[in-house]
């Protein structure tokens, strides 16, 4: 069957469907809808990031005690192992920052009660900054030990002291544990010289140091938690991560939601908890995220690890009817010779930035979180490498200022289209070589219509005679298309872009709004999409389709602007450059002496 697809999209074109018996075609295309329907409208476009700290209230001095609002949730309750709790309002405050970030410290549980991200902007009116931890009443890196009896964590919040020598980059906290003593340090790492370390990673250690003749509980540290962003609203990106080295287990808000599945299939009450354990490996990292930002606790190295990982996974309930995800993870460490127990590592606060994420040990990259298609097709390997020459594009055009990242698009879709170029100019001349014999093509069908068999016998016959590839359409749309989803997967995560303008976009991370009418957003560049998209169909030949085909087509360069206006502003700005480069190549190479055939010994057919 004829496989020839149109250069500037992702449709078949009209002119190699003589061969396809029109149940067939309609069933095709009704699929490729469906596909593309399914794909796009179940994953909204990214937006804003939720909770931010208004940018004026970043300084480097320390700040007055920190009380968080109380709410019902799944915050865990204080052992009554552990010593005296201190109140939230009671609890002192302390600072250590670097250039990127600044970290908020509590002196009940001696933990983070919140991180701001100085450099990230919450919108484009850049009037408030990005905050992890943001209404989460367990502070990040909280620990915890599990209650013998009933096997439930339950939360250290006895009071923790500052130790002299604090300094603007680093502090140690020591409060207790069960009658041990516990040490909790925080620090900066200093780049050394020639060196630079990652500024968005914060140095921590805890050591449990016990009674005499007692081992060190074991404990549990916490990842933090994310507001939601407002552009994933079904919460695709908003997950608890683990990794063991080879597999990535994720969680998500779903298991913490009554569903009633499809048509019965999968459905499930809400789950108040939710363990993940690791026991033949220990994990190399767990992680908390959404849609752009992520904190990874990493464990420095196999001792600090141990054998075996327990992970809880727990709602957090946020304000305004929000929900996110934190966990708390256990690493079984073997105590020391003096019974103590140490848990060191990075724990990484900052945006989902593919270069910076990539350099992380361990696979800290799989933070990125690459969609699938339909659930189970990966483009991880494609995007990971489309996000590589995008950055390196963006590296050469760096000096042409705010609109780089636009530029840098532009000229990443240039590159493409140079690569598909000669594919495309096959698929072209395949198509003139079809319209040639549209005619006897058209002829075999009418006089075997009634015979499939032998239409198909003899359509192969005259493809063989006169040196026709039915698939030689094919070869481009098997390039386009993993290029294509592996930019709308990684689009959808890529937080270099947010906030970024080009041309009158004011985010390329978000659709291309104008201004609103009546409250509908009116996006401009799906709409120059679907007209570059129209342009580029009507250039290609199509002599032999019916009017019920070009209806389809028409139909289809309506409909796919509209799947995809929701969708980041990249990606529609990929599509038309795509698109206008098409009609390019078809008007440069209109005029090309039409490709020589070899007539039917049978019958000679005129060109």
């Amino acid at each position: 069957m004829p496989c020839a697809l149109h250069t500037g999209g992702l449709f078949p074109t009209p002119n190699h469907s003589l061969s396809m018996d029109r149940k067939n075609f309609f069933l095709g295309m009704a699929c490729i809808v469906g596909a593309f329907a399914l794909f796009f409208l179940t994953k909204p476009a990214p937006q804003a990031v939720g909770v931010a700290v208004p940018a004026a209230q970043v300084s480097a001095s320390p700040v007055a005690p920190t009380s968080l609002s109380p709410k019902a949730s799944t915050a865990l309750t204080p052992s009554v192992q552990v010593a005296k709790t201190i109140d939230r309002a009671d609890a002192k405050s302390f600072v250590i920052e670097n250039e990127q970030i600044k970290v908020t410290l509590t002196s009940r549980g001696g933990a983070i009660s919140k991180i701001e991200l100085k450099k990230e902007f919450a919108d484009v009116s850049k009037a408030s900054i990005v905050t992890f931890n943001a209404g989460n009443d367990e502070s990040a890196l909280a620990l915890a030990v599990k209650n013998p009896t009933s096997g439930k964590l339950e939360a250290v919040l006895t009071e923790f002291v500052a130790q002299p020598g604090a300094s603007a980059n680093a502090i140690t906290l020591v409060g207790s544990l069960d009658g041990a003593r516990v040490e909790r340090t925080f620090s900066f790492v200093a780049p050394k010289a020639g060196e630079t370390t990652e500024p968005y990673s914060l140095r921590f250690a805890t050591k449990v140091i016990p009674v005499a003749g007692k081992p060190a509980p074991s404990i549990w540290v916490s990842t933090g938690c994310w507001q939601p962003t407002e552009g994933d609203s079904a919460n695709q990106f908003l997950s608890v991560l683990a990794y063991d080295g080879e597999d990535l287990t994720r969680v998500g808000l779903d298991v913490f939601t009554d569903s009633s599945g499809f048509f019965g299939l999968g459905a499930h009450k809400a789950q108040v908890e939710h363990p993940v354990a690791s026991v033949a490996k220990p994990l190399l990292w767990v992680a908390s995220g959404n849609q752009f930002f992520a904190s990874i606790l990493h464990p420095h190295d196999a001792q600090a690890r141990g054998t075996r990982t327990e992970v809880m996974v727990l709602p957090v309930t946020l304000e305004a009817g929000k929900r996110g995800l934190h966990a708390f993870a256990s690493w079984e460490t073997l105590p020391a010779a003096d019974l103590s127990r140490t848990l060191e590592g990075d724990f990484f606060v900052g945006p989902k930035e593919y270069a910076r994420v990539a350099a992380l040990p361990d696979g800290q990259v799989a933070v990125l979180q690459f969609s699938k298609l339909l659930g189970f097709i990966s483009f991880g390997a494609i995007c990971k490498l489309l996000l590589a020459i995008l950055g390196g594009v963006h590296w050469l055009l760096a000096w042409s200022g705010a609109w780089s990242w636009g530029w840098a698009i532009v000229l990443l879709t240039c590159l493409i289209k140079l690569v598909t170029w000669p594919l495309t100019a096959v698929q072209m001349k395949a198509a003139k070589k079809m319209q040639k014999f549209a005619k006897p093509m058209q002829d075999i069908r009418e006089k075997h219509k009634d015979n499939p068999e032998k239409m198909q016998k003899e359509l192969m016959k005259l493809y063989t005679e006169n040196k026709i590839n039915p698939f030689a359409g094919c070869l481009p749309i098997l390039i386009q298309m993993p290029i294509f989803f592996g930019l709308y997967t990684a689009f959808q995560t890529t937080v270099e872009l947010r906030l970024h303008s080009f041309l009158w976009i004011h985010d390329l991370s978000a659709p291309d709004t104008i201004f609103h009418v009546g409250g509908f957003p009116v996006n401009l560049l799906p709409v120059l999409m679907g007209l570059s998209m129209w342009q580029s169909m009507r250039m290609t030949p199509n002599p032999s389709a019916d009017s019920s085909q070009k209806t389809i087509f028409l139909m289809m360069t309506l409909l796919f602007p509209v799947i995809c206006y929701p969708m980041p502003a990249a990606l529609t700005l990929y599509m038309t450059i795509q698109n206008l480069l098409t009609i390019l190549q078809t008007w440069l190479t209109k005029d090309e002496p039409d490709v020589e055939v070899i007539a039917p010994a049978a019958k000679k057919v005129k060109g």
